[in-house]
């Protein structure tokens, strides 16, 4: 029996939850506080726009790379360990990053950083699965909302916090939250501990909760499983795109550095109404399919929007945010929907951040090498826009309701 079967005990329902939506904080911030303050990294350390595309690119890298191995980790050492070891090196990393010394540092932390992340990206479906089986699309909604709050805050501080102490100040703070996480994760870690050691299994998180399996296969030989991936990439790199780079496309404009931070906290803040308008969303026609189509025509209308009407930038930021607010649970919530049990969900939601992930890693290195032969301007809309074309594409195919078992 795997540990994706059991749940580690009789928690209540809110400690779980709890738990998930801590762990949830920790997900953006570390990372959506770096583009509003990255032309500043930039001077200090010295890197031009493609040096600085790949830094951004360097989480995204780590996702990929690092995602195909969590399901074998977790199920050799349960997902509650995981994550919790997981969240540990988050707080090394955020610290490396930001601390006083060579610019390897940055890198380096910065690498941790996104390997830390890509456990609790891959696991906090896997926990949804296990813990709230009837309830996937509302709870992940939740828990994506709680995420985007604190990354729409670390975005729209960023600058102030780096005029106070430095970009090392404006991208380090989050740590304390890495704490806050580790402490709301403990309870699960004993309860884990104690059903370990007294060898009973739990039984299932609630009615209707899958039954024991173990996958037979991979699901990389799976169509479905191809699609969800692809979505989740083509999402993902949308997304990134933006938190990354909007903030420079806005000073390219004219909008001065606070100014383009706090935009960005509004493309994030308004990414919360989408996650948690979705779950209703996604019930409309019995399948998903106009809830995945949906979320990219806005991410359309607000890139044409920068593009034709600049001088309404501060109305087609959060746009796009809306879009790619929803767009983020729909990917997340089709994970755990297309998988017939927690064991699949754990593969599946691996292999699609692995492969997502990699998708959006080059559509970051994309971006920046774009910058560099177009110079200043909005031409990394372009690329926006046409991989929001493919997300509408696929997210036809990807709708349709439709189960996967490995």
């Amino acid at each position: 029996m795997t540990s994706f079967a059991r749940r580690p005990s009789r928690l209540p329902a809110w400690l779980l939850l709890a738990g998930i939506l801590l762990v949830a904080v920790n997900l953006r911030p570390a990372i959506s506080a770096v583009g509003p303050v990255l032309p500043v990294i930039g001077e200090d350390v010295g890197l031009g726009s493609a040096a600085l595309g790949a830094l951004a690119a360097v989480p995204i890298v780590a996702f990929a790379v690092v995602s195909p191995v969590v399901h074998p980790l977790a199920r050799r050492f349960g997902v509650e360990r995981t994550v919790a070891a997981s969240l540990v090196l988050l707080a090394l990393g955020t610290l490396l990053r930001s601390a006083p010394g060579p610019a390897a540092t940055l890198w380096i932390g910065t690498a941790l950083i996104g390997a830390t992340v890509a456990v609790g990206n891959v696991l906090l479906p896997v926990a949804v699965k296990k813990d709230f089986p009837l309830r996937v699309p509302a709870t992940t909604a939740w828990y994506v909302a709680v995420q985007s709050v604190f990354a729409a805050t670390a975005s729209g501080v960023a600058v102030p916090l780096a005029d106070l102490g430095g970009w090392q100040l404006a991208v380090g703070v989050w740590v304390v939250l890495v704490a806050l996480a580790l402490l709301a994760w403990m309870p699960r870690l004993r309860a884990a501990g104690r059903v370990r050691t007294s060898g009973a299994p739990a039984r299932p998180s609630g009615p209707g909760a899958a039954a024991p399996s173990t996958p037979r296969g991979s699901v990389y030989r799976h169509r479905l499983a191809w699609l969800v991936a692809a979505y989740m990439g083509l999402q993902s790199t949308v997304f990134y795109v933006t938190l990354n780079w909007m903030p420079t496309v806005e000073q390219d404009l004219g909008v001065d550095p606070a100014t383009a931070g706090w935009h960005l906290f509004s493309f994030l803040a308004v990414g919360i109404a989408g996650s948690l308008a979705v779950p209703s969303l996604m019930r409309v026609g019995g399948d998903q399919r106009l809830a995945a189509v949906l979320v990219s025509v806005l991410t359309l209308v607000g890139t044409a929007g920068i593009w034709l009407v600049p001088g309404l930038v501060w109305l087609w930021v959060p746009v796009i945010g809306l879009g790619t607010g929803s767009a983020f649970v729909v990917a997340l919530s089709l994970v755990s929907m297309r998988a017939a049990d927690p064991a699949t969900a754990s593969q599946l939601s691996a292999m699609s951040q692995a492969v997502g992930y990699a998708i959006t890693a080059v559509g970051l290195v994309l971006a920046g090498v774009l910058r560099d032969l177009a110079g200043p301007g909005a031409s990394v809309l372009l690329l926006m826009a046409v991989v929001a074309v493919l997300v509408l594409a696929v997210g036809l195919s990807v709708g349709r309701p439709r189960t996967l078992h490995a």
